[in-house]
């Protein structure tokens, strides 16, 4: 039994080595962006502005927090704080297994299965909120397959639950993950038993309150920049014909590999069903998403491979469904590693005119100035991350035929991002500005124009000049006073 917790370690150790040159990416480094000017005194709805709720940047905070304390890079201190909280998360789902009286062979299986899935599947996904959210519920999901066997799971099923409402806070989606196990063992049973069991009781509560948290403490993001982001943003979505392929196979995948690998469990009452259903949550959850990006798939894919692999036995371990397990795991790893580089390298050119820059972006890319402004240790003096916002919302015009009242709706989102970059022009004067000439990264579109089409926005950018740019995606704005070195 110990042996398994040195392996455990060593995934660990894999996991911290392999993530520090590579963990930090757009979505983690806008975050960690906002959240140092939350800590500096900004607050979110009123003078920063994210699309996510604001779970999505105070989760971030106690990384910040002690990178400031201690000097270190805050995300090589995000790494360490997801790998403990990968610790806490075997630890809790072992003492549920110990007071469900598991064997021995059951428990070390699954202590290296679940450290291997949390610490080395989720290769550029490591560290983003969903991997987070993922590490948090994981526990829910083994103390609902625990009941499912009619075992007892011990004190920590409340914490389990504890962690549970804590990923659905951090992402509302992921509800279908944890909800659908317990909705089949309450059809199973019978019984709304399921229901009022401690672990769904705790992670009520927390959703629950957290809810009322942003009610007290965010009134702003809530009643002023939530619409907007439900009115532009959410109704970006992909066709249901580019989103089903991929959970479909993953789903398909995996129960062929739970028929091979544990034919006593492919049946509905079967101990790998739990797990099954945490998957097919997670596939819903994807597909509600609506966006394709790799991070939104990661709870589909991690369930699904510990669903058929969780219940393996060694006659049924056969090499070419060993061979085929491998190949179908590295498959998935890659799909989870897969980044989009919309934009040529920019950090030298932008040290190259101005030392410590303080700069911002007019566009819709993320990875635009993120995490480009961490990289060239410079100063983001936006209030957003991104002008998105604006950007679906012109989308949408382009696209659909909205009544005059959302029209209106849209017209006063992008006159609202607009006065936003005029308020950030003026206030931070950045030493330089990216702009995109992409729309959504598809459609070419001229953002300068849009920018200069208000006249306060026009006298504020005539303040700059504008350089060569070899990559040809992005124009960079560099201010007058500014010389290349």
């Amino acid at each position: 039994m110990g042996l398994r917790w040195l392996i455990v370690a060593a995934l660990l150790l894999v996991a911290l080595l392999v993530q520090i040159p590579i963990v930090l990416n757009a979505d983690l480094g806008c975050l960690l962006v906002e959240g140092e000017k939350v800590l500096d005194g900004r607050k979110l709805g009123v003078d920063l502005f994210e699309l996510n709720p604001p779970l999505s940047v105070y989760l971030y905070m106690p990384a910040l927090m002690l990178a400031r304390m201690t000097g270190i890079a805050p995300e090589v201190v995000v790494i360490t704080l997801v790998i403990t909280e990968i610790v806490v998360a075997l630890l809790m789902i072992d003492c549920a297994a110990a007071a469900a009286k598991l064997e021995a062979r059951e428990r070390i299986i699954s202590t290296c299965l679940l450290a291997f899935l949390l610490a080395i599947l989720p290769t550029h996904v490591f560290g983003q909120r969903e991997h987070i959210a993922v590490i948090a519920l994981t526990p829910f999901v083994a103390v609902a397959a625990i009941r499912w066997r009619g075992l007892a799971a011990g004190p920590v099923a409340f914490l389990a639950g504890l962690g549970a409402g804590l990923a659905m806070s951090i992402k509302p989606h992921l509800a279908l993950v944890v909800g659908l196990p317990i909705v089949l063992a309450v059809f199973r049973r019978r019984s709304l038993k399921p229901l009022f069991s401690p672990e769904v009781l705790a992670a009520a509560a927390v959703v629950i309150g957290y809810g009322a948290i942003l009610v007290i403490a965010f009134p702003g993001y809530l009643l002023t920049y939530a619409p907007m982001v439900t009115a532009a943003y959410l109704p970006l979505r992909m066709s249901l014909g580019d989103l089903l392929p991929f959970p479909i196979m993953v789903i398909t995948g995996s129960i062929v590999f739970l028929g091979l690998l544990a034919p006593q469990d492919f049946r509905m009452g079967g101990n790998a069903t739990p797990w099954l259903a945490a998957a097919l949550g997670g596939a819903a959850s994807f597909v509600l998403q609506g966006k394709h990006w790799t991070y939104t798939a990661f709870a589909l894919c991690m369930f699904a491979i510990a669903a058929p692999l969780l219940h393996a036995r060694a006659k049924t371990l056969r090499m070419p469904v060993m061979i085929a397990g491998l190949a179908a795991i590295a498959f998935i790893a890659y799909c989870l590693s897969l980044q989009v580089q919309p934009f040529p390298p920019l950090k030298e050119r932008i040290q190259a005119l101005a030392k410590h820059p303080r700069l911002i972006t007019i566009g819709d890319q993320v990875a635009l100035g993120h995490p480009l402004v961490l990289e060239v240790n410079g100063t983001w003096v936006g209030s957003s991350c991104v002008q998105l916002l604006a950007g679906g919302a012109m989308l949408l015009q382009k696209n659909t035929q909205p009544t005059l009242g959302d029209r209106a709706k849209l017209d006063g989102i992008i006159d609202f991002e607009r006065r936003q970059l005029l308020a950030d022009l003026r206030a931070g004067r950045p030493d330089v500005i990216l702009v995109d000439t992409y729309l959504l990264g598809a459609v070419p579109f001229d953002w300068l124009a849009w920018a200069k089409s208000d006249p306060e926005l026009q006298a504020e950018l005539s303040q700059y000049r504008e350089v060569e740019d070899p990559g040809g995606r992005v124009r960079i704005l560099v201010a007058h006073s500014g010389s290349e070195r």
